[in-house]
């Protein structure tokens, strides 16, 4: 496969900078979350929600945004620092002028030529990596779909005054103000819900044994999830980890996004008035009905999950846990919070800057090429000091070029600095 080195570089660069600037987000994140670990799960579910929606913008952030570089990481385009020969790959030589003018004068006037040496080529192998990482798992993510569209070919409305008069109920009572329908599938054995615009509830083909009570409290759950939109969070939720299906920190994050997801649900079905006891006692039974049945991929929110509900159960048993619904201005107060730490932090780099290599002219002394070698002085990364340096060492007769020389004795980068040094060793009177 041929690819574009250049593409390969940049991608690779962008790749590694957003994975610190990512890893470093979410250890913050998960710091907060353990403080707050006795506050609100909706707090909680709506701080990672807003994390992992910052995770999907973050490389465009980080593409666009102003940068301020901590230089860390050699750029893999730097020439090498080593010698200052390493670095040349040619020379420009003009033609004579006669057939007759000598050669001294032609070499006095050569150019020398200062390009980057061929890239590592790791840069290529990190692009083809994480290509086939999110690919595989995007593949992973659509299966997950198609299978659950293929089992849900077989769901049909749920009509009957009792189903209707349940759900209205329940939709006053969240204040839900979009319409919902009501499905049911014999292909599942749990509520599921389905769709953002136009959501539905899809319920197994048993509720016709539900008694009332379980009926309410399995639509307030579900309810309760259409009304935070979570379905939208979870295809969000998708996003990242193919963005980011190399870092364990955003699967950890995602995992108990969902975990405080369905807290949430939980504490909206106990704020609607449900006794703790009887809804455990509820949840319970689902779950043994559902006997060792798994959350699969597509399910995005369900009112039980076997391998959390002993959590569940412990979070909805604990009096001392807070149940505060989530408030408008809780979203506006943590869209704010994260707002101020995307931005700051997607115009971090730790790579120096992108070394450049004008033509440096060994002998005429042009003014603009050493106008632009003294600029190189002030860059970030120390390969291009180092590279300004050494060319300007060859301009003896020019009192700027000694002035901006001298700076470089206090060049925190050791090899700039012994290089300014040998300048003023081998200069006669130094």
């Amino acid at each position: 496969m041929d690819i574009d080195y250049n593409l390969a570089l940049s991608f690779s660069k962008l790749a590694i900078d957003v994975f610190f600037k990512s890893t470093m987000l979410l250890v913050g994140v998960w710091l907060t979350v353990k403080l707050l670990r006795r506050h609100s799960a909706s707090v909680l579910s709506l701080i990672l929600a807003v994390v992992v929606a910052g995770l999907v913008l973050l490389p465009a952030l980080s593409t666009f945004a102003p940068e301020w570089r901590v230089p860390l990481l050699h750029d893999p385009a730097a020439a090498p620092a080593t010698e200052f020969g390493e670095a040349v790959t040619g020379y420009e030589t003009p033609q004579y002028a006669s057939p007759g003018e000598p050669r001294s004068a032609t070499m006095a006037s050569m150019q020398l030529i200062m390009v980057p040496a061929p890239g590592p080529r790791w840069p290529v192998w990190i692009f083809l990596g994480w290509l086939a990482g999110a690919v595989g798992c995007l593949l992973w993510v659509l299966s997950g779909e198609v299978g659950l569209r293929w089992i849900l070919r077989k769901a049909a409305p749920l009509h009957g005054d009792r189903w209707q008069t349940a759900l209205k109920g329940v939709c006053e009572e969240l204040n839900v103000g979009s319409h919902v329908q009501l499905f049911q599938c014999s292909r599942i054995n749990t509520a599921i819900i389905r769709g953002i615009l136009h959501p539905g509830v899809i319920l197994p083909a048993t509720v016709r044994g539900w008694s009332d009570q379980r009926l309410r409290l399995v639509l307030l759950h579900e309810l309760a999830h259409i009304r935070r939109r979570d379905s939208l969070v979870e295809i969000l939720a998708c996003i990242t980890l193919v963005l980011y299906w190399f870092n364990p920190l955003v699967w950890l994050t995602v995992r108990q996004m969902r975990v405080e997801r369905e807290r949430a649900c939980d504490n909206a079905v106990l704020n609607a008035g449900a006794k703790p006891s009887n809804y455990a006692t509820q949840l319970m039974e689902v779950a043994a009905d559902l006997g060792a049945f798994r959350r699969p991929l597509w399910q995005t929110a369900a009112i039980s999950e076997g391998s959390g509900l002993k959590d569940r159960l412990l979070c909805i048993l604990d009096p001392k846990l807070k149940r505060m619904p989530m408030r408008p201005w809780m979203v506006g107060l943590v869209c704010a919070l994260a707002v101020a730490v995307l931005l700051p932090l997607s115009g971090f780099t730790a790579w120096c800057d992108r070394p450049y290599f004008p033509k440096v002219v060994a002998e005429t002394g042009d003014p603009n090429r050493i106008e632009a070698l003294m600029e190189m002085l002030d860059a970030d990364c120390s390969e291009n000091r180092l590279i300004a340096v050494k060319a300007l060492s060859t301009k003896t007769d020019n009192p700027k070029v000694t002035a901006a020389l001298q700076k470089a004795l206090k060049d925190e980068s050791a090899p700039v600095r012994e290089a300014a040094e040998s300048f003023f060793a081998g200069k006669p009177g130094g």
